[in-house]
């Protein structure tokens, strides 16, 4: 979603090619030659191959600066960006990993249960610790500024939509998500993935 959306922030040309992982196309020889490790997305941009979102996302920011999408080196905020974009796909990410993926971690269904408690705890330390931040220095996460954290995190905060306590349940991280989700590229972005906010929750 989010290298998506920042596709459409740039407004550079480029392809969309579905890869259906409830048919395992993720696991097709071509794609796997391209992303071993059976993830998506994959950002192919003309010999050089690129996975991970926030490295497909800082690729396409440098690539195209006049976006203004990330601080280039030496602005004031450039140090700001990559601590919190690493935190997010580190820290944050890892635990709604946890959430939704246990399985993946652990065998028994006690476990994983427990797994999914935990997380939901430390979660709420997260989200709340955002949302402390976004209201002493926002509306972004940069200020004023609006950048591609802003859409990394409305995309991370779409994975707590079936939680208890969901990010949307947090005054200023309700706000930002308002922000993000009111943009033209993000509008786009999820015409295009035919995705609702709430839609299913294998998505």
């Amino acid at each position: 979603m989010a290298p998506h959306a920042v596709l459409r922030e740039i407004g550079c040309p480029f392809e969309l090619i579905r890869v259906d992982i409830s048919r395992a196309e993720n696991r097709d020889p071509d794609y796997l030659a391209l992303n071993p490790n059976a993830r998506v997305p994959t950002l192919v941009d003309g010999d050089r191959v690129i996975y991970e979102s926030a490295a497909i996302m800082m690729h396409l920011c440098e690539a195209y600066p006049q976006a203004g999408l990330m601080p280039l080196p030496g602005e004031a905020d450039r140090g700001a960006f990559l601590q919190w974009l690493f935190w997010f796909t580190n820290t944050l990410q890892e635990d709604l990993q946890h959430w939704w993926h246990a399985d993946n971690y652990l065998d028994t269904e006690a476990a994983r249960h427990e797994m999914k408690v935990v997380s939901e705890r430390r979660l709420a330390r997260m989200f709340s610790q955002l949302d402390s931040r976004l209201g002493e220095a926002g509306p972004y996460m940069l200020g004023e500024r609006f950048s591609a954290l802003d859409i990394f995190l409305a995309m991370l905060c779409r994975w707590t939509r079936a939680m208890a306590v969901p990010a949307t349940s947090y005054l200023n991280l309700n706000r930002l998500i308002g922000l993000v989700t009111a943009r033209p590229a993000w509008q786009a972005m999820m015409l295009a993935e035919g995705i609702d906010w709430n839609g299913p929750l294998a998505s």
